[in-house]
């Protein structure tokens, strides 16, 4: 279908509505090929939800691109090999690939042995403990901008929150944050862009290089001197008696790095925005606080962060009636499950008071669950706080211009423009 075209090509229609796309898929089957992407798809929320389960049947190896989807990226990778001042670079980046299946693209055992080794960094009694830093965090941030009644909310406030309390966690402080926030950008090039040009995938290798080199100098020194912080729980742990490998702590790294700060930056964003879109929204949140979890959990749910990530078949295997052959893949749309009428009554209308809200797949489902949910919900509770405390009457600023990040699986605004009530 021309549709699903036009969003896997990135274009911002497609990126900017694509639940009738989905919609329309899941009518058709909740599990169908594709042949633009070469991969299954699976729109339907108990097709998802038994792939993401079935950790026997699926691995989770290439969890963010399905092997037939990367001749661009290979080829930009060939290109760049070949220039002498990258070759050290691009060397390293496949070394350390080829050596480090970590927590995303692991499977059992190996998983389920290093989620034990950083689980105590994301439980709630841990959570709970970070609290009153990520309320602090927030309260500096929108200190910032409050007397001016207007925001760009993305690069003032919703990449700065998750990105300051994840170096905060890992232990390296706030003078980096930029460098961070470039290398988080480059990292996450080839999620959800089929055709990344040679200029980005130079900046891909670059980054990811560059990341490399700051972080194993800190984990060495965390290694003889370990501090109170989630840098030396990688640096100093051990899977039956082992060390990490150093390409594994990397990897566990720049995991941490990524995914806590990219999601959460655009989940904070989708909130500001859907207070922005509906009026008085906000003011009922604001007349019920005891709303906001549930306003937190419909927002994934509506809007999930991450639309998708992939598995692939180990075995042939059937799902929802389809045989699936081993080897092929299958993009498991969290975004198109969230919206299945059959799980989620009224699915495309925004309900915060849903009662089942929290049944969404946009943190996945089973082993894999998102070790950082819970941080994740907690920063997004201080922001809605924040945003009724600080910022009332949220509305599109005349400047606003919606456009979303050029991925078909990592959505998120751009930029936010919002203009807000003066306060007292």
């Amino acid at each position: 279908m021309s549709e699903l075209a036009a969003l896997f090509d990135r274009e911002q229609d497609a990126l900017r509505c694509p639940y009738p796309i989905f919609d329309e898929l899941r009518t058709e089957a909740p599990v169908v090929f594709d042949d633009g992407l070469g991969a299954w798809i699976a729109t339907g929320y108990e097709a998802a939800r038994t792939i993401l389960r079935d950790t026997e049947n699926w691995s989770s190896k290439s969890p963010t691109s399905p092997g037939p989807r990367e001749s661009a990226m290979t080829t930009a990778m060939a290109t760049l090999s070949q220039e002498p001042a990258m070759a050290e670079a691009f060397e390293k980046m496949l070394s350390g690939r080829r050596t480090a299946a970590v927590l995303l693209n692991a499977d059992p055992p190996e998983h389920v042995r290093q989620r034990r080794v950083v689980n105590a960094a994301f439980r709630p009694a841990r959570i709970r403990e970070m609290e009153p830093k990520v309320q602090q965090r927030s309260d500096e941030l929108i200190a910032s901008f409050v007397e001016r009644g207007s925001v760009e909310l993305v690069s003032e406030y919703a990449v700065l929150l998750p990105m300051r309390i994840i170096a905060d966690a890992l232990g390296v402080g706030d003078d980096d944050l930029l460098m961070f926030k470039q290398w988080s950008d480059d990292l996450v090039i080839p999620i959800g862009n089929a055709a990344p040009s040679v200029d980005q995938v130079r900046d891909f290798i670059t980054s990811t290089q560059a990341f490399a080199d700051y972080f194993s100098d800190r984990l060495e020194q965390r290694a003889q001197d370990p501090h109170d912080d989630l840098l030396s729980d990688v640096a100093n742990a051990e899977l039956d008696g082992e060390r990490l490998t150093h390409a594994e702590q990397i990897s566990m790294c720049q995991q941490f790095l990524v995914a806590g700060n990219e999601t959460t930056t655009k989940l904070i964003t989708n909130m500001a925005n859907r207070f922005a879109s509906e009026p008085g929204l906000q003011a009922r949140i604001d007349a019920d606080r005891a709303l906001i979890p549930s306003f937190v959990e419909e927002s994934l749910r509506f809007e999930a962060p991450v639309q998708g990530l992939y598995r692939q078949a180990k075995h042939d295997v059937t799902v929802e009636g389809v045989t699936i052959p081993a080897g092929d893949h299958a993009w498991i749309v969290y975004a198109a499950g969230n919206r299945d009428g059959d799980k989620f009554e009224c699915p495309n209308d925004f309900d915060p008071a849903r009662e089942n809200a929290r049944e969404h797949l946009s943190f996945g489902n089973g082993e894999h669950f998102c070790i950082g949910a819970g941080l994740a919900r907690a920063e997004a509770q201080v922001a809605v706080e924040a945003m009724l405390d600080h910022l009332p009457n949220l509305r599109f600023a005349t400047e606003h211009e919606p456009a979303y990040e050029d991925s078909f699986i990592l959505r998120g605004l751009k930029t936010l423009h919002l203009d807000f009530d003066p306060v007292g």
